[in-house]
């Protein structure tokens, strides 16, 4: 019985250690794929209500106990926790280790660098509201953060206008401007937002406008209208500001989840908790403060391709309000970003030591009196990347693995200094002092985010082909060199030439990103092909692990490049990435 008590938990552990760290194939020789066939003609899915306190209670509180009585959840916990298991890779990943576009998220800056001009103008198909005729209010937004009213332009486009806090003006219209712009030009789907400047004189009430008093739904009256405004601030020509966000094409049909699939779509095969860019999203996430990144913050539309036809269900994320140094009408406390909020974590540690444990934040109240009210509580000396949590437990956040984690840094790394000021610089904030503070803050975040995965992961990437002459090179990238977190001169690579995984062939420490592969057909490769009477074009692929040395420590984890080389004369091409944590 004794045996039995002990084998069963034991073989229960092993089998969940094996499912935990078994992956796909390290590479193929099929064209890479580049596009999920995720948007296939559906039928009109039923639209879900959003219930924004069922999802606090749903993670917060159900959540939890649920993962406990996970067994798959529990053995990974156990298996990272004696590193023998390295925890579940995301389900929706090419032999390159990237994300295909899909209905969630389109590869841009990354790997397909933006202009200045593209970076500012973002997910913009418009200008913003037309002004030739009367903005028609035709609903109040008085629910959420951000009271305000949705509008009709004389274009027939929708708008929702909202406005910021008396006592912080630009803060929440400022951070939903910048965080869209850099999470579209990180891969994401978000709605236009831009900021206005209106007469309120160009308002009109619609017959369709209601408010609700006393639990009763009723007409809009101007009364109700300049009762809204009435605390809005006003410039010294009469304009207001405001944030208007455009509404999206196609139908909302509710909010999507963190975790799960949805029932009545079809091409929703991947659970969301599995999928790389929402794991990945939580580096991005903790860059820009993004801490209420939660479902009620989201939206499915079923939506038309412009090119096939059909009808699928595209997603969103919602409401950057609540970004970068906003919590929409008031500043972010410091406690978001640092911990749930109820989090067992640390109040049990402040229970053990009987408050003797300072939390690292628990003393910071600049946000009750932020020194530039447009920016709120924003900072980059307290924040640490690894200890970074959302207000709410995400699952997906929940499930990110080294892989993933690095993967959104590199996305966020993207950005360079003058790309991020010149999205700054569409919050249009009227301190310059309170401008340059947040552009720098952005900047020092990203780089600490950038070094701590960099640290984790081995930063090469973006593995390519060149001839130069009668020579053939493997390019790659130093991702922590281009982004200035590395020095070149401090920088070298050990490589280690394979084939068929049949051991060493040759080891080399380089100084640049470049390995030669081959001269006039004549090297390492070359040589194989020669020696050898090939049946199948399989028998062609050779790797390559790669590591990387700073100031002659300790070596980075190992990049295996697999790739087809069918001779000099012939075009060789990557066919597998596989990244060790």
């Amino acid at each position: 019985m004794k045996i039995k008590r002990i084998l069963i938990p034991a073989t229960l552990l092993l089998v969940a250690f094996l499912l935990l760290n078994c992956s796909g194939p390290k590479y193929s020789l099929a064209p890479i794929k580049t596009s999920d066939p995720d948007r296939m003609d559906i039928p009109k899915p039923d639209q879900k209500e959003e219930n924004q306190y069922w999802d606090l209670a749903d993670y917060t509180f159900f959540y939890q106990v649920e993962k406990v009585l996970d067994l798959g959840w529990s053995a990974k916990k156990i298996g990272k926790g004696l590193n023998v298991a390295r925890g579940k890779p995301a389900d929706n990943l090419n032999v390159l280790d990237e994300v295909p576009n899909s209905s969630w998220y389109t590869n841009r800056h990354y790997h397909n660098p933006m202009s200045i001009e593209e970076l500012k103008r973002g997910p913009n198909v418009t200008d913003g509201p037309d002004y030739k005729t009367p903005w028609m209010i035709t609903s109040g937004k008085f629910e959420g953060g951000t009271p305000g009213f949705t509008i009709k332009d004389g274009q027939g486009d929708y708008y929702i206008i909202k406005f910021d806090a008396p006592t912080f003006q630009e803060m929440g219209s400022s951070a939903e401007v910048i965080s869209t712009k850099i999470l579209y030009a990180c891969g994401y789907f978000v709605p236009q937002n831009t900021i206005e400047y209106f007469d309120p004189t160009t308002l009109k009430i619609g017959e369709t406008a209601k408010v609700e008093e006393n639990g009763q739904k009723r007409q809009m009256t101007q009364g109700d209208l300049v009762a809204m405004l009435k605390t809005t601030p006003r410039r010294a020509d009469g304009k207001i500001r405001a944030l208007a966000s455009k509404y999206v094409n196609g139908r909302p049909v509710g909010v999507w989840n963190y975790r799960g699939t949805r029932n009545d779509d079809p091409n929703d095969r991947v659970n969301h908790e599995h999928r790389r860019e929402l794991r990945g999203l939580r580096s991005i996430s903790s860059w820009l403060s993004d801490a209420d990144r939660r479902a009620a913050n989201t939206l499915a539309v079923y939506t038309t391709d412009p090119e096939s036809g059909n009808k699928y269900i595209q997603h969103y994320l919602l409401d950057m309000g609540s970004t970068l140094g906003s919590n929409n009408i008031i500043p972010h406390a410091p406690k978001y970003g640092n911990e749930y909020l109820i989090d067992p974590r640390t109040i049990g540690l402040q229970f053990i030591t009987l408050g003797a444990w300072v939390k690292p934040w628990e003393f910071d109240f600049r946000n009750l009196n932020p020194e530039f009210p447009s920016v709120g509580y924003y900072e980059s000396e307290i924040f640490d990347p690894a200890e970074w949590y959302a207000t709410y437990p995400n699952p997906a956040f929940e499930y990110t693995t080294f892989r993933d984690a690095f993967w959104g840094a590199k996305i966020l790394m993207a950005f360079k200094d003058e790309q991020i000021r010149a999205i700054v610089g569409e919050a249009q904030m009227s301190d310059k002092r309170a401008e340059e503070y947040l552009i720098k803050t952005i900047i020092e975040r990203r780089d600490k985010v950038g070094r701590y995965w960099f640290d984790k992961m081995n930063p090469v990437d973006k593995f390519r082909f060149e001839r130069k002459g009668e020579e053939l090179y493997l390019m790659f990238n130093d991702l922590a060199v281009d982004g200035k977190i590395e020095k070149a001169a401090d920088s070298k690579y050990l490589y280690t030439l394979s084939y068929k995984d049949k051991g060493l062939h040759h080891q080399k420490f380089v100084e640049n990103s470049v390995l030669l592969i081959s001269k006039n057909g004549n090297g390492f490769f070359d040589e194989i092909l020669q020696k050898n009477q090939f049946n199948r074009e399989e028998e062609k692929i050779f790797s390559i692990a790669l590591q990387t040395q700073r100031n002659d420590k300790k070596l980075s984890k190992v990049v295996d490049v697999y790739f087809y080389y069918p001779g000099f004369q012939n075009e060789p091409r990557v066919v597998g990435i596989k990244r060790h944590e």
